[in-house]
C-alpha cells in the first residue's frame, strides 16, 4: 500500500491507496481542495466543509452522469432512426432494380409489338397488292370470256353434222366452265382481301 498526502482546506491528510494510484488520488483530492476554495471562507467545523463540498462534487458528478444518460439515449434513437433509414434505402433501391427491369421487359414488348406491326402492315400491303392484280386478271378474263361469247353468238349456226359445228358446240359448255372458275377465283381474291 502507498500513503498520500492531501492539502485540503489548510490541513494536511494522509491517505492510503493502491500501489500506482498516488496520482489519481492526488488529483482527486485537488479537486476536493479546489471546490471547497470556491466555497469562500466557510465557517464550521472542517468535517462538515468537506461533506459541503463532497456533496457539492457529487451533484457536479450525477448531474455528468445524467447529461452523459441523456447523450447515449440520443445515440441509440440516432443509431436506430440510421438502421431504419439504411433499411428503407435497401427497400426503395430493390423498388428501384424491380422498376428498371419491369420498364425494360416494357420497352422489349413495345419494341416486339411495333416489330409485329410493321411486319403486319408489309404483309397487308403485299395482300392488297395480290388482290387488286387478281381483281385486273380476273376482269380481264370475264371481259375475254364476254368477247368470246359474243363471238360464238355471232357466228351462224353451224351445220347438222359438220365437224366445225360440233367443235363450237363443244366449246360453249368449255367456255362457261372456264368463266364459272374465273368468278371462284375472284370470289376468293376478294375473300383473302376482306378478311385480311
Amino acid at each position: 500500500m502507498s500513503e498520500v498526502a492531501l492539502h485540503i482546506g489548510g490541513r494536511t491528510y494522509r491517505v492510503a491507496c493502491a500501489a500506482g494510484e498516488e496520482d489519481r488520488v492526488a488529483r482527486l483530492g485537488a479537486t476536493i481542495a479546489e471546490k471547497l476554495a470556491s466555497m469562500g471562507n466557510p465557517s464550521g467545523p472542517d468535517a462538515q466543509n468537506l461533506l459541503f463540498a463532497a456533496l457539492l462534487l457529487a451533484d457536479e458528478v450525477q448531474e455528468a452522469r445524467d447529461s452523459l444518460s441523456g447523450a447515449e439515449d440520443a445515440q441509440q434513437a440516432a443509431t436506430r432512426e440510421a438502421e431504419a433509414a439504411s433499411a428503407q434505402v435497401r427497400r426503395l433501391e430493390d423498388r428501384i432494380a424491380d422498376l428498371e427491369a419491369d420498364l425494360s421487359r416494357m420497352k422489349d414488348a413495345a419494341k416486339a409489338s411495333a416489330q409485329a406491326l410493321e411486319e403486319a402492315r408489309s404483309r397487308e400491303g403485299q395482300l392488297t397488292h395480290a388482290v387488286e392484280s387478281g381483281e385486273g386478271e380476273a376482269a380481264e378474263l370475264r371481259s375475254r370470256v364476254a368477247e368470246l361469247e359474243r363471238a360464238a353468238e355471232a357466228r351462224p349456226a353451224p351445220l347438222v353434222g359438220s365437224e366445225t359445228g360440233a367443235d363450237i358446240s363443244a366449246l360453249a359448255p368449255a367456255l362457261e366452265h372456264f368463266a364459272e372458275m374465273l368468278e371462284q377465283c375472284a370470289d376468293k381474291l376478294e375473300s383473302r382481301a376482306t378478311a385480311s
